[in-house]
């Protein structure tokens, strides 16, 4: 009966600790339900689109659609700003389980919002809440999720156990890709355009419902616990990372930096080579779905590498690749067959998964307990919106001036300047005592 009490609760029935297993799948299942609820949005635009947005114009309700997606964008430093000084005060368990809970009322929002013929104007303001609702919850998720799982995982394979966070971002695209494409297949174009679209964002509610009872199952981090002195909540606690660790702090820019590689490798790369090659979208987003599903086998194995050789070889070893190949491998792209296609996309993904694969294991090593949450937070949402959310846009506007090679040497200037930090400011943190 114990037995069945502790597994149910979360715990290791014989030695009463978390579960490992339970564990990872809480930790992780919220950033599986974000990228879900951020994809699916972006691939069901084109079909709510014009029933959520006025005008007969397709294309401006599209337009009016995408402006909404990038609301959420907008509001994850906002979320970040105010969630995570609370989860270093009150919790990595308690404010996991209000990100999951704020994520899912988004997705239930969309799926029973009004139209436009029903409602007018209030039918994209209810839309474009839900979405900023969403990209609140969003802002407290990441480092809060790192924290809990990093926290909770051995010390000699806190990367491999926390890297679970990361192999659920390919496991929930590539789920959102199945859906909708279930969805437009199962349902005829009227059903589809009439109310088939909103199951999808009803099945994301949910999954946050299963995410939240798994939460609510798992024990507090012991770290967390046994930190007797806490950040009082205050302005100051707000940016005290920035105040008190601005090394570390540095290390986080420059670290998700890279989400510049990641959004052009994962988002925009078919679209390059479309533009310039002639290569086929459907080509190009085929490749795509090959290289998330090679993106989410290896993050784990290159995580527990790190466990046994360091940090730092896999942050400098992404860095130095894009480095040295980003200029060569867009060239290519201008001549690029299905095959020489995915093989560019598929080496820019390793690289991606190398810095991937310790990134949040990093940044919880280099902030003490009472601050992780913090720390991490603000510059990495801020990081996400000035450098993933613009990556596409600027990528299209070097392209319209015909200067694509700008892309590269964009790509190059952040690597070098990643290369030079972690050889000479990134501390290797392999074994590092969290406390």
């Amino acid at each position: 009966m114990a037995s069945e009490r502790a597994i149910a609760e979360g715990r290791d029935p014989e030695h009463g600790t978390a579960n490992p297993r339970s564990t990872v799948v809480a930790g992780a299942v919220g950033h599986f339900i974000e990228w879900y609820d951020w994809t699916i949005y972006g691939l069901l635009s084109a079909v709510f689109a014009s029933q959520m947005f006025p005008g007969h114009d397709p294309i401006v309700a599209l337009l009016a659609a995408y402006g909404t997606f990038a609301a959420g964008f907008l509001m994850r430093p906002v979320g970040s700003f105010i969630l995570s000084p609370l989860a270093d005060r009150y919790g990595r368990r308690e404010i996991l389980a209000l990100t999951i809970v704020l994520a899912g009322v988004g997705s239930l929002i969309i799926g029973i919002a009004p139209t436009y013929e029903q409602a007018g104007l209030l039918a994209p303001v209810i839309l474009l809440l839900a979405r900023m609702l969403q990209g609140f919850a969003t802002g407290g998720e990441y480092q809060t999720a790192a924290a809990f799982l990093n926290e909770h995982a051995k010390r000699e394979r806190r990367a491999f156990s926390a890297s679970s966070q990361m192999v659920s971002t390919g496991l929930a695209i590539l789920f959102a890709m199945g859906v909708a494409a279930l969805t437009t297949k199962l349902f005829p174009k009227e059903i589809l355009d009439s109310w088939g679209w909103r199951v999808p964002f009803f099945l994301g509610a949910a999954l946050s419902l299963y995410g939240l009872w798994l939460r609510r199952a798992i024990p507090e981090t012991p770290s967390f616990k046994a930190k007797a002195s806490r950040e009082p909540l205050s302005l100051r606690s707000v940016f005290a990372g920035f105040i008190e660790y601005p090394k570390e702090s540095l290390i986080v820019v420059v670290v998700q930096a890279s989400g510049v590689q990641f959004y052009i490798w994962m988002i925009f790369l078919a679209t390059f080579a479309n533009l310039s090659s002639g290569l086929p979208i459907a080509e190009g987003l085929f490749a795509g779905m090959i290289s998330l599903g090679f993106y989410t086998v290896i993050v784990s194995p290159l995580a527990a590498l790190s466990d046994r050789i360091g940090r730092k070889p896999m942050l400098i070893g992404s860095a130095l690749g894009f480095l040295v190949l980003a200029y060569p491998m867009l060239q290519m792209l201008k001549t690029a067959d299905f095959t020489t296609f995915l093989f560019i996309q598929m080496t820019g993904i390793f690289f991606i998964a190398m810095n991937n694969s310790v990134i949040g294991t990093v940044f919880s090593e280099i902030f003490p307990t009472r601050l992780r949450a913090t720390g991490i937070g603000l510059p990495y949402a801020i990081c996400v919106a000035v450098f993933g959310g613009t990556s596409p846009l600027i990528a299209t506007y070097f392209i319209k001036n015909g200067q694509d090679q700008f892309i590269a040497y964009y790509i190059m200037a952040i690597c070098l300047i990643s290369v030079l930090v972690h050889l000479f400011v990134t501390p290797e943190t392999k074994g590092k005592e969290l406390d």
